[in-house]
């Protein structure tokens, strides 16, 4: 009553006039909405959404220590893996020594910050005690509790067991979520014989229907997860022949069992494929979209009518179709159609701004292959639209390890590099690199590949980026720096343009990296084209590093048998008349000297022209006619006199 005098006092005459002629208007009940239930952290999950997202910001993972961020490729897997590394020694700890720790380390209590109970004794446990047990998938504590009631519990609740050892059979806590990540996750899983699986199943099959009806389902499944198809086979068989009731789980694993059970033989594959589903339409049992994945998943390119069947008569049920389902369909759709592409960007089409949950393992097959089909068809159109499909709602959540995410980002830069102009794909590339995805070596080397094809005047500006992002990428990687070197062409830029500094420290720090492997990998070193390190000291030379360059210079001619002889005429010339307007006699002797060693021709007029130098000492003199021969030189001066 406070409350109510307490808004009536604040509330105007007019107000009040105007709350009592809309309630006596109004008839209708006041409906009070349905409470909706609120996780404890909704709340900031309703922040962040109002938050603008920001392209640059590196994972939050790594925000631990700034000094600590990782720079490189094989970083990021040392850092995720080391950070998992302390969570594990700390859960190590927390059980093996949990007398260390008699409170309580959260309030309100938080149960994964408990120790885990340790039972000796049967007065210790119930069964109240095994289902909490079950409920958190710790298999060798659920058997340890039943051991310990003598196995003497309820049907229901070694139906529930039973369910456990089945489908969690070979299940590890170990592997955590970054873990997970960098492994290669196996498609197939090994069957751990344990004596009370076979105990239990054998016990359940001889109760009532209902009870064995559960345990040759629970086995069924569990067998054909991990792989045991004969096994499972068997016992379908003999539910075929005792009528026993299945469950649509049941039947879509077996669907998944046909390709390996039946091998090549496509026609029984169809068969046993169609008995099944005609199985399931007969017992009225309602399939859903693993069902159809399954299905879908056997066809071929002779299937499709009965593919589209399908499809039409699943939509027809209202079930809702998962990414699994539109990758088969994809595959099934674009193979020898000579509409592919646009059944392809139809299909597209008809899933945008859709955010999808995960139904099905093969879901995350989805955008992997949708990028690379986008890709092959070189349709930017189509790539867009996958990536903004897989930026709305929870879809990234499909993009689930590190495969995963290099097989999609891969094609995608690919299609960007080949419909976009130089400026368009660097702007993308910097919203990508290195916060969302980090490139890898063949990526990096598509894309250099690429610039080669445009003017250095428009290439030079985005060199820094690309050498910056390689260098703390890629460093072992010799190669790709070379090649970012070959790009950077010192003649493009102003006088006073800062990347002078930013080439020359690039070429010589490839140099360095030269030396380094060749005193490093004497056995397997594998001679240099001498092409590549002319480029080096062409970019030292015009920058005003000649020291530096002659270094360059001296080791190509002196250690000759390290490098491949591909230094082109062009390249020689540049380096000859550069040295020359430099006064740099010493570097013109050694590109004299390289063209001797290799052949070129004009030898004599390049003497010549040194020779006629008039800072030329006698000493100079006697060395280049000790090179040359003294023939060459007055035959090249009796040419220029005729």
């Amino acid at each position: 009553m406070n409350r109510l005098r307490y808004l009536l006092d604040r509330t105007s005459c007019v107000e009040l006039k105007r709350l009592k002629s809309s309630l006596s208007v109004s008839n209708s009940k006041v409906k009070i909405p349905a409470r909706i239930q609120r996780g404890p952290t909704d709340i900031l999950e309703a922040l962040e959404q109002t938050m603008p997202k920001d392209s640059g910001n590196i994972s939050y993972l790594y925000h631990d220590d700034p000094y600590l961020y990782p720079l490189r490729r094989t970083e990021y897997r040392s850092f995720a893996l080391s950070y998992e590394a302390g969570r594990k020694a700390a859960k190590w700890i927390h059980n093996e020594h949990r007398d260390l720790f008699p409170k309580h380390l959260s309030e309100p209590e938080i149960e994964a910050f408990t120790p885990l109970p340790t039972y000796t004794d049967k007065s210790q446990v119930s069964e109240e005690i095994l289902l909490h047990t079950i409920s958190k998938r710790i298999v060798p504590d659920a058997l340890h509790i039943y051991k310990l009631l003598d196995y003497n519990v309820s049907n229901d609740t070694k139906q529930i067991l039973l369910e456990l050892l089945c489908f969690y059979n070979n299940y590890s806590q170990s592997n955590s979520r970054l873990e997970e990540w960098y492994t290669i996750k196996q498609d197939k899983y090994v069957w751990q014989y344990k004596p009370e699986i076979n105990e239990l199943f054998e016990f359940l099959k001889t109760q009532d229907s209902s009870t064995a009806a559960a345990a040759y389902n629970a086995m069924i499944c569990g067998l054909a997860k991990h792989s045991r198809i004969n096994e499972a086979w068997i016992l379908y068989d003999e539910c075929k022949e005792k009528d026993i009731p299945l469950n649509i789980t049941t039947y879509n694993y077996l669907l998944t069992l046909i390709p390996e059970n039946f091998g090549y033989k496509h026609e029984l594959k169809m068969k046993h494929l169609l008995d099944i589903l005609n199985t399931i339409n007969k017992k009225r049992i309602k399939p859903n979209v693993r069902t159809l994945n399954a299905a879908l998943r056997m066809m071929k390119k002779n299937d499709e009518d009965i593919a589209f069947r399908l499809i039409m008569d699943f939509k027809r049920m209202n079930i809702k179709f998962s990414l699994a389902s539109y990758y088969y369909i994809i595959i099934i759709s674009t193979k020898n159609s000579q509409n592919a592409q646009a059944t392809f960007v139809d299909i597209l089409r008809s899933i945008e701004n859709r955010s999808f949950s995960i139904e099905d393992p093969m879901d995350n097959k989805f955008f992997r292959h949708a990028m690379y089909m986008a890709s092959a068809f070189c349709n930017r159109e189509a790539g867009d639209m996958i990536h903004k499909l897989l930026l709305t709602g929870d879809n990234y959540n499909f993009i689930s390890s590190a495969g995963t995410e290099s097989g999609y980002y891969v094609p995608y830069i690919s299609l960007v590099l080949s419909t976009s102009t130089v400026d368009e794909f660097f702007e993308f590339y910097k919203q990508l690199v290195p916060n969302i995805y980090v490139p890898t070596t063949h990526c990096f080397l598509e894309i250099i590949q690429h610039l080669k094809l445009h003017s250095p005047a428009i290439v030079v500006k985005y060199l820094q980026k690309l050498w910056l992002d390689i260098h703390s990428i890629c460093h072992t990687d010799l190669s790709l720096k070379l090649e970012v070197l070959s790009l950077m062409k010192m003649d493009v830029l102003p006088a006073d343009s800062p990347l002078k500094t930013v080439f020359m420290d690039a070429a010589w720090d490839c140099w360095q990296a030269i030396q380094k492997e060749i005193t490093t990998k004497q056995e397997t070193y594998s001679p240099l084209e001498n092409a590549t390190t002319a480029c080096i000291a062409v970019i030292l030379l015009h920058g005003g590093r000649i020291e530096e360059s002659i270094e360059v210079l001296k080791y190509i001619v002196k250690e000759s048998d390290l490098f491949l002889p591909t230094m082109k005429e062009k390249q020689v010339n540049e380096l000859f008349e550069s040295y020359i307007s430099k006064e740099c006699i010493l570097g013109a002797f050694l590109i004299l000297e390289y063209s001797v060693n290799s052949g070129f021709p004009d030898i004599a007029k390049m003497a010549t022209e040194l020779h006629n130098l008039p800072q030329l000492t006698d000493a100079y003199r006697k060395e280049l006619i000790d090179l040359v021969g003294a023939e060459a030189l007055n035959s090249s001066n009796t040419e220029k006199s005729n």
